[in-house]
């Protein structure tokens, strides 16, 4: 996955997305528009090495529950639980 450092006015309010997020669970504006291979990050989380770490551990952990065959919401909801952050 390649990372793609966005602004809040691409992104919004969301901090983070990649792009196995199903359309329906995006704005109407991102749909179609993440690559597949990328996860795009929100600028003020990346320059937060923190917020960073916390965010894309939780985008990594989503994805392999995802890739374990879980649908979109509940690898969320497990990378959520593991993470503990959001």
């Amino acid at each position: 996955m390649k990372i793609k450092v966005k602004s809040r006015k691409v992104l919004g309010d969301y901090v983070c997305l990649h792009g196995l997020v199903p359309g329906n669970e995006l704005p109407k504006k991102l749909r179609g528009k993440i690559p597949k291979n990328e996860i795009w990050i929100r600028e003020d989380i990346w320059e937060d090495k923190l917020a960073r770490n916390l965010t894309l551990l939780h985008e990594k952990t989503e994805l392999q529950y995802m890739k374990k065959g879980l649908c979109y919401k509940k690898a969320h909801k497990w990378a959520e639980s593991a993470d503990g952050y959001w």
